[in-house]
């Protein structure tokens, strides 16, 4: 009983690690993620409206009914009933679909762009999470560097080799400090996988997690603002919006003509006593064509006027749209590139330096050429430069985050 007991743990381990792994990439959340869900619904939703749009009017169907028949040489017209058809003329109903599908394209985009906001989110509280993570075992080793100290200057104030308490003080205030700092980064650890629960629907398991972007820099910056202006949302929406406007405008201008009316009439005419005979009536079948007359020009020129105003102002909307998109990219690339060389100085000169300082700061201490409050200072420098490359690195995959999302990409594949 306890073998198969323990095989079922296995297996419930087993299941809960590959659900985990099945929502712990970029791939599964962009499909299990609500917000995209909706937005896939509206673009399906968008898709089914094509078509009902631009397709013939429901037939009408009348019916009148006499109260004093009309009498004809065929006798009295006692009722008649009417089936009547709407035909757009001119190419309208075509340009109606052709606004939808625009209309259908710009719930395409918004839920494209959804993704792209997703997958930014994942990717920048992952960069927190992992700055805070690592911050944390920084900050944690720092303090058992300190409580080491507190203890050795205790000992020696103890045996009277340290004559005042100032040094034991000192280290006590670093570390509360220090706990202070670790708090902080407690509680904003935290948050952040408060965040990450929200975006996984509650299944976030941090060790499934891989969405490390590839090289970024084989782009140049006019390829970047290419890819940019080809991908992203914002500006395919303005442009799309844009040619919805010149639709209408034209659309507008086809209103102005007239359409045809066709239909059918069936008259039900009821007996007559002309010549002194009573004779059944013959009912009488007829066809009705008909158009409107757009007449009041005043009206129509008024409409035609405000759809190229409209056009016009999407024209002005696509520019400064782009404006700020380009604006904002090279933004992006300029405070990449600046932390791109600060990386590179930490990397190669700034924590080699502070490692090789704080060893010769050991080492001097230990002979007894360097004061332990130097030796503190050392420490301290060589904690907070590690800690500063942290978030260095942090915001640096926030800003290549930010780049894709800007230029409208989820990936670089």
């Amino acid at each position: 009983m306890k073998f198969y007991k323990n095989i079922l743990i296995v297996l419930a381990v087993i299941i809960n690690i590959g659900f985990a792994q099945h929502l712990g990439n970029l791939e599964d959340l962009l499909e299990t993620n609500l917000q995209v869900q909706a937005a896939k619904k509206a673009y399906e939703s968008a898709k089914l409206n094509i078509k009902a749009t631009g397709t013939l009017p429901d037939p009408m169907v009348e019916a009148s009914f006499s109260i004093d028949p009309i009498e004809t040489r065929n006798g009295p017209i006692e009722n008649q009933i009417m089936v009547g058809q709407k035909f757009p003329l001119w190419g309208k109903l075509k340009k109606e679909r052709s606004i939808q599908k625009l209309n259908a394209e710009i719930s395409r985009i918004n839920y494209n762009n959804i993704r792209i906001q997703v997958a930014f989110l994942l990717r920048k509280y992952l960069a927190e999470y992992y700055k805070h993570d690592t911050s944390l075992r920084i900050l944690n080793e720092y303090l058992d560097e300190i409580e080491t100290f507190t203890s050795i200057t205790r000992s020696q104030y103890a045996n009277g080799i340290s004559k005042t308490m100032h040094p034991i003080l000192k280290l006590q205030i670093e570390q509360s400090i220090l706990r202070t700092q670790i708090n902080n980064t407690e509680s904003l650890l935290a948050e952040v996988v408060e965040e990450l629960e929200t975006l996984f629907n509650d299944h976030f398991s941090i060790n499934t997690i891989n969405t490390e972007l590839k090289d970024i820099s084989r782009f140049n910056d006019e390829q970047w603002i290419e890819i940019t202006r080809q991908y992203n949302p914002q500006f395919l929406t303005a442009q799309t919006n844009l040619a919805i406007a010149q639709q209408k405008h034209q659309l507008t201008k086809l209103q102005n003509f007239p359409d045809l009316t066709a239909g059918v009439t069936y008259s039900v005419i009821g007996p007559t006593d002309l010549g002194g005979a009573v004779t059944s009536g013959q009912d009488a079948m007829g066809v009705k064509i008909g158009f409107n007359i757009p007449l009041w020009f005043n009206k129509n020129r008024a409409r035609v006027n405000s759809a190229s105003l409209s056009i016009d102002r999407q024209e002005t909307l696509l520019e400064d749209t782009w404006n700020n998109i380009e604006a904002d990219l090279k933004s992006i690339l300029t405070e990449l590139d600046a932390i791109d060389q600060n990386i590179k100085l930490y990397s190669e000169k700034i924590l080699d330096g502070s490692e090789q300082m704080l060893n010769s700061a050991y080492s001097a201490y230990e002979v007894g050429n360097l004061d332990y409050l130097d030796l503190l200072d050392s420490i301290r420098l060589n904690f907070k430069s590690r800690i500063e490359f942290e978030h260095l690195m942090a915001k640096q995959k926030r800003l290549k985050a930010n780049l894709l999302k800007t230029a409208g990409l989820i990936s670089l594949d």
